[in-house]
């Protein structure tokens, strides 16, 4: 899922893209091809990273998910393994053979004992291996075929579980960071060389940059103004402003769960933006979320809170 860098880095990148979509060829500060072909096609490379990581994430925390309630069943089913030897009658075995017994499956001084992945996995290795001297002791089929189901579970869902893959594409989400971040580097290089004001021309503002002062001047560019009413859409999760505030060069999305902090949901240059931009919300919580304007000064004045209970997954 993305990150507050590489959203932040995404907003700017769109901005860019929305303002020289705006100025016609021949303009001075319209970005050359090279620049906006590599802005472009690197704006694209992050998103797709970006996808990447939260369905990796996504995709191991399921997989942990599903290697736990394994696990789970595999700790009954070895219970079933235990029961099974404790309730042989004892006109069929001695009480040294049902110690044997049990010591053979893996219960140490036939005491069940407590369980944890570490014993479960070393139980249901014996399991199978067991070669009683009576062939009525040995588990029945059906038991070792259900506690061979839950291994086979567990042993394909552990790669994914671990987050190896999860953790390559986090790897290629903040390599294209780098990549983005280099390109707009290279743009507001490009920008400041159109003007003999250099890195000093108001244009930087529009990109969302911030002007370099002289020492001792004002801030210049003031923070954005207030941000008016937000209407919130339940069904696509979005909020949407009438205008965008005075002075802001994007929007943010801000959300706060019941009892928790607030936090960054999204960014937009345009009059809408996701409250789930950054991440899905939980189900059965209350939220509060709003909106506030943004430039490189930083966030202005909040609209209006939103409240929303977010339904239980059905």
């Amino acid at each position: 899922m993305p990150n507050q860098r590489s959203i932040e880095l995404r907003e700017q990148g769109e901005l860019i893209q929305a303002v020289d979509n705006g100025l016609p060829a021949g303009h001075p500060f319209k970005l050359d091809t090279v620049l906006r072909t590599l802005l472009d096609a690197r704006l694209l490379d992050q998103t797709d990273k970006d996808f990447l990581t939260g369905e990796t994430l996504g995709e191991k925390l399921t997989a942990s998910g599903t290697i736990r309630t394994a696990y789970d069943t595999l700790e009954l089913r070895l219970r079933d393994g235990f029961n099974f030897i404790t309730g042989i009658p004892s006109d069929e075995i001695t009480d040294a053979e049902r110690l044997g017994l049990h010591t053979m499956y893996g219960w140490d001084q036939g005491l069940i004992g407590v369980f944890t992945d570490l014993r479960c996995d070393t139980l249901a290795q014996f399991a199978p291996k067991v070669t009683p001297s009576n062939p009525a002791w040995k588990y029945s089929p059906a038991l070792l075929g259900k506690i061979a189901a839950q291994v086979a579970i567990i042993d394909a869902k552990k790669v994914v579980a671990t987050g190896g893959e999860a953790q390559s594409t986090t790897t290629e989400r903040d390599a294209a960071n780098e990549l983005l971040d280099a390109i707009l580097d290279r743009i507001r290089f490009f920008i400041c060389s159109r003007t003999d004001a250099t890195d000093q021309t108001d244009e930087l503002t529009k990109y969302g940059w911030k002007p370099r002062s002289d020492q001792g001047e004002g801030q210049g560019t003031p923070f954005p103004g207030e941000t008016g009413e937000a209407t919130f859409d339940a069904i696509a999760l979005t909020l949407t402003l009438a205008a965008k505030p005075a002075n802001s060069t994007t929007i943010r999305a801000m959300r706060q769960v019941l009892g928790g902090e607030p936090e960054l949901a999204g960014t937009s240059n345009t009059l809408t933006v996701s409250v789930v931009q950054l991440g899905p919300l939980t189900p059965g919580a209350t939220y509060e979320f709003w909106v506030v304007g943004h430039n490189f000064r930083g966030d202005g004045p909040e609209s209006n809170h939103v409240t929303h209970a977010v339904p239980l997954a059905p």
